[in-house]
């Protein structure tokens, strides 16, 4: 995995924010965790992806980089 910029890791609080539930709030926020993920992980989802390991992907390694920049939460 990339280093990220200050404006990435940036991001990373407000996405993980979103999702960590396990389940984003509104399409919008889960749309943007997958484009994002797709971005720093090297990835190719569809941003309307419902597909189970998917969107598994999109949270763990979400929560990883979140941990990495911010420990745990």
């Amino acid at each position: 995995m990339i280093d990220l910029s200050k404006e990435d890791i940036k991001l990373v609080a407000t996405i993980w924010s979103n999702i960590k539930t396990g389940r984003a709030a509104s399409k919008q926020q889960k749309e943007d965790a997958v484009a994002f993920w797709n971005k720093v992980g090297n990835k190719r989802y569809k941003l309307s992806t419902s597909c189970g390991a998917c969107l598994s992907d999109v949270y763990t390694g979400v929560a990883k980089l979140y941990e990495k920049y911010y420990g745990i939460d």
